[in-house]
């Protein structure tokens, strides 16, 4: 229905709230037809043939990404998905951390009458401290990427 586009960080979303005030943040929003609730858009995004090759090699390091990984994810049976943990979730937001890489990855469903904005966002820590600076902009597309696949 519409393009990806970025977004402002939602006053008082989980996204908002984690880390420290200079850590990166960024958001992106893409709204699709019809009424999809958080569940569902936590499947479609981990379950998309372009999240795909991630699931690959994050099974190949043993971190678990089957889709029934995900589905226990969506459905709040499970606190974790692969590397990510979940930090907090609520209402129709969830936001899931990994200690290892040092980010977070924020998703969240605003609805209408007839439509659905899909929201997407990431938190970098120490992004001046560590490779993720180089990484921004390759990080960004991605973002778009990943967010236009479902």
């Amino acid at each position: 229905m519409s393009k990806v586009r970025a977004i402002p960080i939602p006053e008082g979303s989980l996204l908002a709230g984690f880390g420290g005030q200079d850590d990166y943040r960024d958001a992106f929003r893409r709204d699709v037809q019809g009424i999809v609730s958080l569940e569902q858009f936590i499947v479609r995004f981990y379950c998309s043939p372009a999240f795909r090759p991630e699931r690959v090699v994050l099974g190949l390091i043993g971190r678990n990404a089957s889709d029934a990984d995900v589905g226990a994810l969506a459905h709040a049976v499970s606190d974790h998905f692969a590397v990510w943990r979940v930090v907090e979730r609520r209402g129709a937001e969830i936001l899931l951390h990994s200690k290892d890489t040092g980010t977070a990855s924020w998703l969240a469903v605003g609805q209408n009458e007839e439509t659905t904005g899909l929201m997407f966002g990431s938190w970098v820590g120490r992004v001046n401290q560590s490779g993720w600076r180089y990484m921004l902009h390759p990080h960004q597309l991605y973002s778009r990427v990943l967010l236009a696949g479902c």
